[in-house]
């Protein structure tokens, strides 16, 4: 691999090149970075202080807010409202005050009434400073109509409650019987702007700079420890963005002047502030503007050339690798020639593709190897009952049966030859449903005669179910636990084998009126036909046979029985489904 190929020669000399142009630059805009570096201390030293001014009125509003929906929520304020009568509304006056008082926002409120609905009755709280005319409904409504939304403060007027013209702020809450649904009357607090704002108006600024307080977008100017309104409605003129920070933003107008803002986050008010940045630049007389110019007309080409480079040397390689290993995660193991570049990531491109190969190979062998192990399992099962000679063993059994009268002999020695050549004669994994219920049919010839007339068997077959293929030797070993573990305990009992067809799959039960068992309860293997296929094995033989599509139940009943329940999907279900 050359050298100009890799990657690492790549990105060195490029950033060689880069500190090269950006040292030059640095020489010719040092001057510019320090402008900017007085103008942005000044900007974000202002801005802390007048958010901290901001966040204690703030403070004091969301204290209040709280305040109001502690007070309507109280239950022992709804008790007294639901059940008036004056003893209970004027023992209750106690506990209101002392929650009113212990609040770090009372020193800011004017007045806080609790009323009933009829606002005939009312409780108050007010700071001494502030108190004025009594409380009455007609003064109460000339409140609540500036007011114009639960819930939410509202502008700053003049309380009708006060003697002396007070501006406040104000807040109402309706206390709500949400058993009911009634309203049982409501919460009022008022909030003394000039408490509100005592830090704002002990600001001090540089420059005689201006400060305004803009609250419900209706501006007034802080003038001498006071707010003085303005007539006009504010409206931000045209600006550039000087500096967006964290808690503030700042604008630059053309004229040179600037402007601070801090927004409240969660009441409608903000602080303005206007001023001129300090001079740094001295008299100006350095021709900085055709040098600005030059210099973003170079670091842009620049950029541009480098980002195109770095775009199509670097970044695409990469986005192409990284969706390379997505489709590797979503199986898509195909091979990508695009990757084989001749740097670093034509090495990871290579790596990639000759892994995604080895890891469909040993796909494809795993799969292999499954099915030859399934085909050789069934083959161990067919040859674990295999002698040739039984057959002729059995058959000269059967004749001398018959010739000496022993009838049920030969019977038992029929279906026991059928049982062994079901066996061993056939290889295919599926059989038909009626090969699975001939085998049991010669299955239960034999118990029958063991076991007398002890064990009934029953069967209802839907024909629609002809179609249906289960893999060899499922219902057999369900049958023989039946009998053994279900029936033969309890002495006797009855069989079932139940097959329907519906409209999207097929179910197959076999079930057994005998003594259940406990599920949470490991149950003993017994020495049947099969000694190796037991529940896990036909459970683990269905999936292999219909994968994503069956699904093998047990359900028992200690003292009922046991019912074993098969479910298979149809083709149809499947083809939906995708």
């Amino acid at each position: 691999m050359k050298v100009l190929h890799s990657v690492r020669t790549r990105i060195i000399v490029l950033t060689t090149a880069l500190m090269a142009l950006l040292l030059v630059v640095y020489t010719l805009t040092m001057w510019v970075v320090a402008t900017r570096f007085a103008l942005t201390n000044y900007s974000q030293n202002t801005a802390f202080s007048l958010s901290v001014v901001s966040n204690a009125v703030e403070e004091d509003l969301e204290n209040i807010d709280s305040l109001t929906t502690r007070v309507s929520i109280d239950t022992g304020l709804k008790n007294v409202l639901a059940n008036f009568n004056g003893q209970n509304w004027t023992e209750y006056y106690v506990q209101f005050e002392s929650m009113i008082q212990s609040s770090p926002a009372y020193h800011v409120i004017d007045r806080f009434i609790i009323m009933d609905s009829t606002m005939e009755h009312f409780l108050q709280v007010g700071n001494p400073a502030s108190m004025g005319r009594p409380v009455r409904q007609d003064y109460m409504l000339m409140e609540l109509d500036h007011v114009q939304q639960e819930g939410v403060f509202s502008g700053i007027f003049t309380s009708a409650l006060s003697y002396n013209s007070y501006d406040v702020i104000a807040i109402v809450r309706p206390i709500v019987d949400y058993n009911t649904g009634r309203t049982l009357g409501f919460v009022y607090a008022s909030v003394l702007v000039d408490q509100l704002l005592a830090n704002l108006y002990s600001y001090q600024t540089l420059n005689d700079a201006s400060i305004f307080f803009i609250q419900e977008g209706r501006p007034w100017k802080v003038e001498d420890g006071s707010l003085i309104p303005l007539t006009l409605q504010y409206a931000t003129p045209d600006k550039t963005l000087y500096m967006d920070m964290d808690n503030a933003d700042i604008w630059e107008l053309s004229d040179g002047e600037y402007i601070l803002q801090i927004d409240s986050q969660e009441n409608d008010f903000s602080l303005i502030q206007f001023f001129d940045a300090p001079s740094f630049t001295g008299s100006g007389q350095f021709p900085a503007e055709p040098l600005i110019i030059l210099i973003a007309i170079i670091v842009i080409l620049v950029a541009l050339v480098l980002s195109l480079y770095l775009n199509k040397a670097i970044y695409k390689p990469v986005k192409r690798l990284a969706r390379r290993i997505e489709r590797i995660q979503h199986s898509d193991f195909s091979q990508d020639e695009g990757t084989n570049t001749r740097d670093e990531f034509g090495i990871i491109g290579r790596g990639i593709n000759k892994l995604s190969s080895e890891v469909t190979d040993l796909m494809d062998k795993r799969v292999e190897d499954e099915r030859k192990k399934l085909e050789l399992e069934y083959r161990m099962l067919s040859s674990q009952i295999n002698p040739h000679f039984l057959y002729n063993t059995f058959n000269s059994i059967k004749w001398m049966a018959t010739i000496q009268g022993a009838d049920g002999i030969g019977e038992m020695v029929t279906s026991l030859s059928r049982l062994m050549k079901n066996i061993s004669k056939r290889d295919a994994s599926t059989v038909p449903l009626s090969d699975e219920l001939s085998f049991i049919d010669d299955y239960l010839v034999i118990m029958k005669y063991r076991y007398g007339n002890t064990i009934s068997y029953y069967r209802s077959i839907d024909p629609a179910c002809s179609g249906l293929m289960l893999p060899r030797f499922t219902l057999q070993p369900l049958v023989e636990n039946a009998i053994f573990h279900g029936i033969e305990p309890r002495g006797t009992g009855a069989v079932a084998i139940i097959a329907r067809s519906w409209e999207d799959h097929y179910t197959v039960m076999v079930a057994d009126n005998g003594v259940g068992f406990d599920k949470n309860v490991s149950q003993p293997k017994g020495d049947g036909v099969f000694k190796n296929i037991g529940v896990d094995n036909i459970r683990q033989r269905l999936e292999y046979t219909y994968p994503g599509r069956v699904s093998f139940s047990i359900d028992s009943v200690v003292g009922l029985g046991t019912r074993c329940f098969i479910r298979i999907g149809k083709e149809d279900e499947v083809t939906r489904e995708l």
